[in-house]
């Protein structure tokens, strides 16, 4: 038997019937899939009430599941999933390139944060339809494993405690005690005004909790999040305060936009700088490794365009030899899409936990969920490993 016809006759055992066509020279091929419905829901996860999913559906009756959560664009991200399902109505989900080329191509002219998080959710779901269809992970599509667990940083967990050192090294403690070795969180607190100046009374007060961290181990790593809020300047003096406590990065002290001033930063540090939730496409991602501006970029695949679009960005990054932990603050969707992305990548350096509220996520992982602070496994069912059942939708959809 040949390579071709193992694949062929995989493929007809684990999809339905009407999926395979016979050929002339009596095999069968995986040749329809075509897309018969792409629906829209809105749900609740934990107290968020605003995590758009996208439910795939094949003339064959397979579905999948994609995500596009990305705040505060809601109902308009809906709107746009329903228009691009009947601009791929009738096409194959086999077709994942085709598909999104022919989306940015036909909506050149409207390209945005809504385009994108609409376009990730279907591209999402046609990557789960293929991998239920055929049996097999996502991530074997994508070229197997390359990490069989995915290291982990822990979102906010510090929470509502004083800013002193004292505090920030007691809780760091009971972090680790927990099985955490990494977390990220925004030290600065509001944007600051239009100048984008950092006070020098709060630099100060963060010194001092990213001290207490420290102290709390040596081998604790350290992410800083800025959201962008800062000056060339006020983004100088963090990184200079920084520098004794060896973060592991620091995240968008500047905004992602002008690379020329990010690479200028990232020169005048040792320390790693972070950046690229907000950039939609890959083709954005050029002028970031042209000017070597940051040494970790974080590709979001609610925004960044899904699958298709996360493994080019992970690959151009691979030739600059920079590292790629994706952004993961929406929902179940994303997680799983980030997760199987991550595994299938040489340069995943660490995913981000993200929401925190995942009591739902036993009823969506078909293998339930169960994942530590220190790492996340893999998940091995077919497709992302995820369903949203019509019982979990009549339960938690919010309408839109």
């Amino acid at each position: 038997m040949d390579r071709r016809d193992f694949f062929l006759r995989l493929a007809a055992a684990a999809a339905p019937a009407p999926c395979i066509a016979a050929t002339g020279e009596g095999r069968v091929a995986p040749d329809r899939l075509k897309i018969a419905r792409v629906d829209p829901y809105v749900i609740r996860i934990g107290s968020r009430r605003n995590v758009v999913v996208c439910r795939v559906e094949t003339s064959d009756g397979l579905h999948g599941w994609g995500e596009g959560t990305s705040p505060p664009n809601v109902a308009p991200t809906v709107a746009q999933i329903r228009s691009l399902g009947k601009l791929i109505a009738g096409e194959r989900a086999w077709d994942t390139e085709k598909i999104w080329r022919r989306i940015y191509t036909v909506e050149e002219n409207t390209l945005g944060g809504t385009l994108y998080a609409a376009m990730s959710a279907i591209d999402i779901a046609l990557w789960d339809i293929l991998g239920k269809h055929l049996g097999v992970p996502v991530h074997d599509l994508l070229g197997g494993r390359v990490w069989d667990r995915l290291r982990l940083y822990t979102s906010y967990r510090w929470g509502d405690i004083p800013r002193t050192a004292a505090a920030y090294r007691r809780r760091t403690e009971e972090l680790v005690a927990l099985g955490a070795t990494a977390g990220k969180y925004d030290p600065f607190g509001p944007y600051p005004q239009p100048s984008r100046q950092l006070p020098t009374s709060v630099l100060n007060e963060v010194r001092e909790m990213v001290r207490g961290i420290r102290e709390a181990s040596p081998d604790f790593d350290i992410c800083i999040e800025c959201h962008g809020k800062f000056n060339v300047a006020s983004a100088g003096r963090i990184l200079r305060a920084m520098e004794p406590y060896d973060p592991f990065f620091v995240e968008e002290p500047l905004p992602p936009e002008n690379t020329a001033a990010l690479a200028a930063l990232q020169r005048s540090t040792n320390i790693p700088i972070a950046t690229a939730e907000g950039i939609q496409g890959h083709f954005l991602y050029r002028d970031l490794l042209a000017r070597q501006a940051v040494r970790i970029w974080q590709p979001d695949v609610a925004r960044a365009g899904g699958i298709t679009a996360m493994k080019k960005i992970a690959a151009l990054a691979d030739t600059g030899y920079i590292t790629i932990a994706p952004h993961n603050p929406n929902g179940p969707v994303c997680t799983a899409a980030s997760i199987h992305v991550a595994a299938s990548i040489p340069n995943f350096l660490i995913m981000e936990e993200g929401n925190r509220e995942t009591g739902q996520y036993d009823e969506i992982f078909l293998d339930g969920w169960s994942q530590g602070l220190d790492e996340w496994s893999i998940p091995a069912g077919p497709g992302l490993g995820i369903d949203l059942t019509p019982e979990f939708l009549r339960e938690y959809e919010v309408k839109a």
